[in-house]
């Protein structure tokens, strides 16, 4: 079965010789994992359209088994440019994504996800980026998950529940501004 969402790229891989798989967070879906066939051929429909962080209108149908849908296409919304403008803010853009994907399980269809992600990940896009923009991204994820306790900082309770994040929080902090 064939349906239209709109979503934001938070991760590509490599699929074959000319593939890729696109992992989504989906308005109405969650997160998705769907593979683009020959999007990295020369003059494939997907150029310029798939990308980390763009925000696009997907048709994808329903994998047969697993979790790996079919993209038959991708309307580019929003590719949020001024984040490759800015390495703080790639990197930035780059640990809240992973952070998601670390503790949210992929098909989970709730739509605060997706509101969480791309709020952040347009907020990144239009202002400077500072430590306490992660710090209050952990918070929300925290609260999202029901773990949220005034007493432990949102990234130790995070740290505590899933038992792994990603790597290179305390450098990303070391280097954005307060």
């Amino acid at each position: 079965m064939k349906w239209r969402d709109e979503g934001t790229i938070l991760r590509l891989s490599p699929l074959g010789e000319h593939g890729l798989i696109v992992t989504w967070s989906t308005a109405q879906h969650g997160i998705v994992r769907t593979a683009a066939r020959n999007a990295r051929k020369p003059g494939s429909d997907f150029t310029g359209r798939i990308d980390l962080f763009h925000h696009c209108e997907v048709l994808v149908s329903d994998a047969k088994r697993g979790d790996l849908h079919t993209l038959h296409a991708a309307e580019l919304i929003n590719a949020r440019l001024p984040l490759r403008s800015n390495l703080q803010k790639l990197r930035l853009a780059s640990y809240i994504t992973r952070l998601l994907l670390a503790t949210v399980e992929s098909e989970d269809n709730s739509p605060e996800w997706n509101k969480l992600i791309c709020g952040a990940l347009d907020y990144v896009t239009e202002t400077l980026p500072r430590a306490a923009i992660l710090l209050h991204f952990e918070k929300r994820l925290a609260q999202l998950h029901g773990l949220h306790n005034h007493l432990i900082p949102p990234h130790n309770a995070l740290l505590q529940h899933f038992q792994h994040l990603p790597a290179g929080r305390q450098e990303l902090l070391e280097h954005l501004p307060q």
